[in-house]
Parts: structure tokens; C-alpha cells; sequence
């Protein structure tokens, strides 16, 4: 069988839209999940949104 590597979250910051690949990280279950970066690289910004929320993001909101 063969291994299918593992999708990584992508984060979209709120105020320049660059697209950030998350951080991954352990639960305390031992199970691996990603979080959005501590600040976007382009802007500095520290609100993200989860890429397949983005659609349905608004900045009126």
C-alpha cells in the first residue's frame, strides 16, 4: 500500500490575503494538528483565516 502524505491546514491572513502553511503541533492525545502562524510574513498582521473558511469570509463581518 501506499503512503499518502499528509494534507497540511493552509491559513489566508485577513489583511495582506498571503497564504500561510500551518505550524504543526501535538495534542495531548499525541494526534498531530496545524495552527495559523503567530504573524504573517508579508504584513505582520496576526488574524487568519482557515482556507476553507476564506470563501465565506467577509472584512465587513
Amino acid at each position: 500500500m501506499s503512503h499518502a502524505p499528509e494534507e497540511v491546514a493552509r491559513y489566508i491572513c485577513s489583511s495582506c490575503q498571503l497564504v500561510h502553511a500551518g505550524t504543526p503541533s501535538r495534542t495531548p492525545a499525541g494526534k498531530r494538528r496545524f495552527e495559523p502562524p503567530a504573524e504573517c510574513g508579508g504584513c505582520g498582521a496576526d488574524d487568519f483565516i482557515g482556507i476553507e473558511n476564506w470563501i465565506h469570509h467577509s472584512s465587513e463581518e
